[in-house]
């Protein structure tokens, strides 16, 4: 009994997994047993990459399946099969494809039983010689494999043609539906299809209209209270502006220091006579001192003496080092530094002044606010009427930073004003509303005369003034009168015509300058009979 390698596929394995355990096998037979389902075994390329890796390990191989799809491209591969490991190995068949491209069947070649479409390519047989001696179990002489009889195989030809129904019925179906559809295309063109629009060129002169109204958002559009409701935009947004801070401080220490006052037997002062605190002391140089506590006396034998704290009226060196006598005091009293004044300090710092502020506030007057504008512009729905008078402001006071008088360190301060820019407009209903109302007022006791065009296009607004809680503006348009002509009238006037005759027929209408009738699609030679398929429109040729 010939030795063989059994290896059993696991469904992980790719290819190079199964090709290094087969090169890894110790005898000349190995068997390999691919699991139910395994994808990796499905490929031709896959199996042919087996086979060559096989041969060049002088390995010969036998795929262990009854599966005949994968029979199939094993033997593609030429590895041969068999369906147990006791089984004799064979080399599968491959199925011949049979070919559509005639109309007409071979009826002599018609398939019979479930192998009638194998092929018998020579390229896709394994030779005799290359299993010859492979023992799976205990068979010591497997019998060679013999390629199937070309001449059973092969299409022969034959007198008697049997018609392919499937190609006929797809011609029949193929004329079903495109009677179908020529069905319905004609009921669509004779019954959906027809329109027709009558353009009317209709002389028309102008009316004008200018007058006063309020606008607000509250409101309900009447032309007789001159109210039109509005629409309002805004954007909350804050500002600011650098400024150089020009304003200077000294902030340094002023000096300190000790005066004596004293009086003696001859000095004229009363008893409990208080020299108050605060009061000024200035050197021959003109340095001024102030007194931070009261020096009060009393009479006494020998005269009197009290000292107190003095501070310099200013911060600087310069009130350093002061002593001796100093006047200001009152008349009988002698005032002198004892010791020296010290601790006067100089510092200059910068801080903001009003002027600066001022300042600031007509940089940020003067930004550009058109990005602001646009924005709110932006926010309005296509086809409002947009009054552009009406962009504006609303905000507090500026707030600087540091305030005015605080030291701004860097010498550089901010302004910042919170703003929020407005700006109102008409929604084209509303502005339609007024607009028809208005002018048809202007029509009254001329029942021949219709409003044509209301002047929408040509609506402006000027002096616009903002409220509290409605605006004021004046408000001008200019609209087309013509003469009046029924369009349900005129739909049944001419429906079911031809085009000259309505023509004539239209033109005879005073006012009406041209008519002109389009009808569609290309094969409709008249307007239909449903008005609901007609359009009226109107070209109007203005007389000023």
């Amino acid at each position: 009994m010939q030795q063989k390698d059994v290896i059993y596929i696991d469904v992980e394995d790719d290819i190079t997994a199964i090709i290094g355990k087969v090169k890894s096998g110790k005898e000349k037979i190995v068997a390999l047993v691919p699991p139910k389902r395994t994808g990796v075994l499905q490929s031709a390329v896959n199996l042919r990459l087996l086979a060559r890796a096989a041969d060049n390990a002088g390995k010969h191989l036998v795929l262990i399946t009854g599966n005949q799809a994968l029979g199939s491209l094993a033997a593609s591969a030429k590895i041969p099969v068999a369906k147990t490991l006791q089984s004799r190995p064979e080399l599968a068949t491959i199925p011949v494809v049979a070919s559509e491209d005639d109309d007409i069947i071979d009826g002599e070649q018609l398939p019979v039983g479930d192998h009638a479409g194998i092929s018998d390519d020579s390229e896709d047989v394994l030779p005799a010689s290359s299993i010859k001696g492979m023992n799976i179990d205990d068979e010591t002489s497997p019998a060679p494999y013999k390629p199937a009889d070309s001449s059973k195989s092969g299409r022969k030809k034959s007198g008697i043609k049997v018609p392919n129904f499937g190609n006929f019925r797809k011609r029949l179906a193929l004329g079903i539906l495109g009677a179908l559809f020529l069905i319905v295309f004609l009921v669509w063109a004779i019954g959906f299809a027809p329109r027709a629009t009558v353009v009317i060129s209709a002389k028309t002169t102008d009316q004008a209209l200018k007058t006063a109204i309020a606008l607000g958002p509250d409101l309900v559009t009447s032309s007789d209270d001159a109210l039109i409701k509005s629409v309002q935009q805004s954007d909350k947004v804050s500002q600011s502006v650098d400024f150089d801070a020009t304003g200077t401080k000294d902030v340094g220490e002023r000096a300190t220091g000790t005066v004596t006052f004293s009086t003696n037997d001859f000095g004229i002062i009363a008893a409990g006579t208080t020299i108050p605190a605060g009061t000024q002391l200035s050197t021959s140089e003109g340095l001024v001192f102030v007194t931070t506590q009261n020096a009060s006396f009393v009479l006494a034998p020998g005269g009197n003496t009290k000292s107190v704290g003095i501070i310099a009226s200013a911060s600087g060196t310069k009130y350093n080092g002061v002593s001796g006598n100093i006047s200001g005091a009152p008349s009988g009293v002698n005032a002198q530094v004892t010791g020296a004044t010290a601790g006067g300090t100089e510092k200059i710092i910068k801080i903001v002044l009003q002027a600066d502020v001022q300042k600031a506030k007509e940089q940020l007057a003067a930004q550009n606010t058109d990005a602001e504008k646009k924005k709110l512009i932006a926010k309005f729905d296509k086809g409002t009427t947009i009054i552009d008078s009406s962009f504006g402001t609303k905000g507090g006071d500026p707030v600087s930073t540091p305030a005015v008088g605080v030291e701004a360190s860097s010498g550089k301060a901010k302004l910042t004003l919170d703003l929020t820019y407005t700006m109102e407009g008409v929604a084209k209903s509303e502005m339609e509303t007024y607009l028809n109302a208005a002018f048809k007022k202007t029509l009254t006791g001329n029942n021949q005369q219709r409003v044509y065009d209301n002047g929408l296009s040509t609506v402006k607004f000027d002096e616009f003034k903002q409220g509290d809680r409605s605006s004021t503006a004046n408000i001008s348009a200019t609209a087309q009168i013509g003469p009046k002509i029924d369009d349900n009238a005129i739909k049944q006037q001419v429906k079911g015509k031809r085009t000259g005759e309505i023509i004539g027929d239209l033109k005879a209408i005073e006012g009406v300058s041209d008519v002109e009738v389009k009808l569609s699609p290309f094969w409709v030679s008249g307007v239909p009979d449903d008005i609901k398929k007609i359009t009226i429109e109107f070209k109007l040729i203005n007389n000023g």
